[in-house]
């Protein structure tokens, strides 16, 4: 989601250009910044499980090791199994808690996301004069465009 400004707050290298091209422009960055971060969030992920298998083939999975893959896999795997179990069950407590479950684990990476995002401001003001959101309320959020979780689970 791109916020309408009628001018740049500060000087920029696409302050000469039409405000048609300029939204091109910011869609494009805005697209290109939201799946590269994610592309890093798979890169991470990936290096990360590698690093782990080699450990475990030499040494076995030490202390460390242990914490570094319940830090992967808890929140990816309760993304992932919170996602699909509404597809295959119809018991409507379990559809609402995997629904609230998974609502909470996408907040945690839109924080995530928003996070990583944080130097790209930098780039935002340098290109557009303006802050360039990439990551939406619901972008992770496959069945709740809400916010707030804990309601999730009250209700």
């Amino acid at each position: 989601m791109v916020f309408p400004t009628t001018g740049a707050l500060t000087p920029s290298l696409t302050s000469r250009l039409s405000a048609n091209t300029r939204a091109k422009w910011k869609e494009r960055y805005r697209i290109v910044k939201k799946y590269g971060i994610r592309m890093v969030f798979s890169g991470v992920t990936c290096t990360g499980l590698v690093s782990l298998a080699k450990e475990a083939a030499v040494y076995g999975a030490k202390r460390h090791g242990k914490r570094y893959i319940g830090g992967i896999l808890v929140n990816n795997s309760l993304t992932c199994i919170s996602g699909g179990l509404p597809l295959l069950t119809n018991a409507t407590k379990v559809v609402k808690y995997s629904k609230a479950c998974h609502s909470a684990c996408a907040a945690a990476w839109r924080t995530c996301h928003n996070v990583v995002e944080l130097p790209f401001i930098v780039c935002d003001y340098g290109i557009f004069g303006e802050y360039v959101p990439s990551c939406g309320e619901s972008d992770y959020d496959l069945y709740s465009p809400t916010t707030n979780i804990f309601n999730e689970f009250l209700n």
